[in-house]
């Protein structure tokens, strides 16, 4: 199966089988980075963005992938089950991305049920996960925040998620600041950044509604810990402020908003 796969991926138009998809499956959480990252998701993610499954194994990959529940696999544990949960929410992200694009032919493909449910789990996986680990020497990328961040923008951004939930995504990012106890050091905090400033580009999200929650948070300045809590998350608003005004949609409300941030 390994060799077949690999062979696949330097392949223009594979063919894909339902036994593969469900050894893929399998092994999303495999410990080895080879198998986990340059095999299972490089074709998870390559067969769902260019479209190299049938609709049946869209549908069929989206059931399994539910039912399995690997997002909150053993959230009580760090190491290698964080790796089952973080590639899971990877690939919820993916599969919120394609039901989500009018470009995708997988555009709603997605069951109202499954829909659902991704983009359920997807504002509740951050506040559940332990595992802050970036790069491990014994398991490579586990990366659980980034990914969470990735699933939580797609989230987020999902035309079918509801505008009045999004005070809930606001909570969701300030918790996973308040609590986490160490310093991203893996760009997690551009990642979490990014649910903000998507968020804002496709309307679900307006800069007034940032401002305004920007100045009714507190992050005092009592401990290390709180020091961490807010240097985190000051990252996080410098990569809001540089990537809308890159793009000229800095409002001025905002970007004073952001400039007056302190603990």
């Amino acid at each position: 199966m390994y060799q077949n796969l690999r062979k696949k991926l330097e392949e223009a138009s594979p063919l894909y089988y339902e036994e593969e998809i469900l050894w893929l499956l399998d092994h999303i959480g495999h410990p080895e980075a080879t198998i986990r990252d340059e095999l299972v998701f490089s074709s998870l993610a390559r067969g769902l963005q260019a479209d190299l499954f049938s609709a049946e194994q869209f549908r069929f990959l989206a059931q399994e992938a539910v039912k399995r529940q690997g997002l909150f696999y053993k959230n009580d544990e760090n190491g290698q089950a964080a790796l089952t949960r973080s590639f899971t929410a990877l690939l919820y992200a993916n599969l919120l991305n394609c039901d989500g694009n009018p470009n995708s032919s997988y555009y709603q493909a997605l069951s109202v049920q499954e829909r659902k449910i991704l983009l359920d789990n997807g504002l509740a996986y951050l506040l559940t996960e332990k595992d802050t680990s970036g790069y491990s020497e014994e398991y490579g990328w586990v990366h659980a925040f980034a990914h969470g961040a990735d699933l939580l923008t797609e989230a987020a951004c999902h035309p079918d998620f509801p505008s009045g939930k999004m005070p809930e995504v606001l909570q969701v990012i300030q918790q996973v600041f308040k609590r986490v106890s160490i310093r991203f050091g893996n760009d997690e905090d551009w990642r979490l950044a990014q649910v903000l400033y998507q968020a804002v580009l496709k309307g679900k999200l307006s800069q007034h509604e940032l401002s305004l929650w920007l100045q009714s948070l507190n992050f005092p300045l009592d401990s290390k810990q709180d020091f961490i809590a807010f240097s985190n998350f000051r990252s996080c608003l410098l990569e809001v402020y540089v990537q809308l005004d890159s793009k000229k949609q800095l409002s001025d409300e905002l970007r004073t908003a952001i400039q007056h941030f302190h603990y």
